[in-house]
């Protein structure tokens, strides 16, 4: 909380700077999944073959699901040389070609669904599940009416106990180092693999100006 001094005789108001905020839960309403090929060959080129074939099929697993291509980005392809370590020192053991998928999930009863199917028919590495809050859920909107309404509180506040009565909002900024969601345990399930979703707390924090009054008798 800030109040400026205001110098004697100066015509504008004295304003009190408030910071509030509000923090609401709610289960997330999407999921990203990491979905990694990788293949070990004594030449480059194999390796990279059998993880492009792989990949497709990968991508035929997901159009069965119907998951829409918008919702999966390539986040990573690598080919590096693979060493024993023995004790006469290393010695080339191939090479290692590997992608990484990233699948973005709305339904998220499918993340079971695609780690049985990718392990078993595709001897996929996994990943995630990584949940978030879409920025569109109402929940944030939630939050922010609450922390608007938590900074006119305090402003009330600090005005009664100055004598002073809160005047009219001056400014109103949202700052950009907006506090890290926390999670709290809620259980459900997925397809074939028991999952387990978190419930998240989103938080919202704005600063407010107001003007400060005399008080009205």
């Amino acid at each position: 909380m800030e109040i400026p001094t205001q110098n004697p005789g100066a015509s504008d108001p004295a304003t009190v700077l408030v910071v509030g905020s509000a923090s609401v839960r709610t289960e997330p309403d999407e999921a990203f999944v990491f979905l990694t090929l990788t293949r070990v060959e004594s030449a480059a080129g194999p390796a990279l073959t059998d993880v492009a074939s792989r990949g497709e099929a990968l991508a035929t697993i997901l159009d069965e699901l119907d998951v829409p291509t918008e919702d999966r980005s390539t986040t990573g392809i690598t080919v590096s040389e693979e060493f024993d370590h023995t004790k006469d020192g290393r010695r080339p053991a191939g090479y290692r070609a590997a992608t990484t998928l990233s699948v973005r999930l709305v339904d998220t009863r499918l993340i079971g669904t695609i780690v049985m199917r990718c392990t078993e028919e595709l001897d996929a590495r996994i990943s995630g599940p990584s949940w978030r809050v879409s920025p569109d859920n109402s929940a944030w909107l939630e939050a922010a009416s609450r922390a608007a309404a938590n900074a006119r509180d305090k402003a009330t506040a600090y005005a009664a106990g100055l004598d002073l009565e809160l005047g009219a909002l001056l400014a109103l900024a949202e700052p950009t180092d907006v506090a890290p969601r926390r999670f709290a345990r809620a259980a459900s399930t997925g397809g074939e693999v028991p999952i387990e979703t978190a419930e998240q707390e989103i938080t919202a924090t704005i600063h407010a100006t107001f003007t400060l009054l005399p008080l009205r008798v």
